[in-house]
């Protein structure tokens, strides 16, 4: 249900990063004329945190424009901002500094990891949650961690990490699902079954 409407949703991956800016428009519109109704978009972490500290959301990197382009258009976001993606994608999306931090844990529930991720999240959130539907926007979904599930061996604490990052997004007023896939099916460990986070299947 999207507001008040039973809606089937016809999916495709539409990646605002892979394409030059003058094309998004065009692409939007070819997935809308191919028979879809919604696009779901990663946001590469290491490519808004241009250094460290440092934040980018203009030029290439202007999601804004991306998310009023897809409204505009009709078509519904399923949000994917990590803070991991994989995408085939340098350290799926991951800053590459956060290597060179001594005993930190990346995708754990580790205060010190998780000290970055909010970092990140604080300045993408907002903008997400300004283009969610009802809003600005047409965001329909918030996806919070991707394929944790085949990170299982690594991960000490699933359903504590889901659940930091799912209070990461409470400040900024999402009134739509927030959701975590797996992609080898294993849904516990790719959500620690944490209540409020919906599990969802690649």
């Amino acid at each position: 249900i999207v507001g008040e409407e039973r809606k089937i949703i016809l999916c495709g991956s539409l990646f605002y990063f892979r394409i030059n800016k003058e094309d998004w428009r065009d692409r939007i519109q070819q997935l809308k004329y191919a028979g879809y109704n919604a696009i779901d978009v990663y946001f590469p972490w290491n490519f808004h945190e241009t250094e460290e500290g440092v934040f980018s959301f203009e030029g290439q990197r202007d999601i804004r424009t991306f998310l009023q382009l897809a409204a505009t258009l009709d078509m519904y976001v399923v949000a994917r901002p990590g803070p991991y993606i994989c995408s085939e994608y340098d350290l799926g999306g991951l800053p590459g500094y956060l290597l060179g931090k001594d005993n930190l844990i990346l995708r754990d529930n580790d205060p010190e990891y998780l000290m970055y991720v909010k970092r990140y999240f604080d300045h993408i959130l907002p903008i997400l949650s300004e283009y969610q539907v009802g809003k600005k926007g047409s965001i329909i979904a918030l996806q919070i961690e991707n394929e944790l599930d085949f990170y299982r061996s690594v991960c000490t604490d699933p359903k504590g990490y889901i659940g930091a990052l799912y209070h990461m997004t409470q400040p900024y007023d999402f009134d739509i699902p927030i959701i975590a896939c797996a992609g080898q099916g294993d849904e516990e460990h790719a959500t620690g079954f944490y209540p409020d986070v919906l599990p969802t299947f690649n």
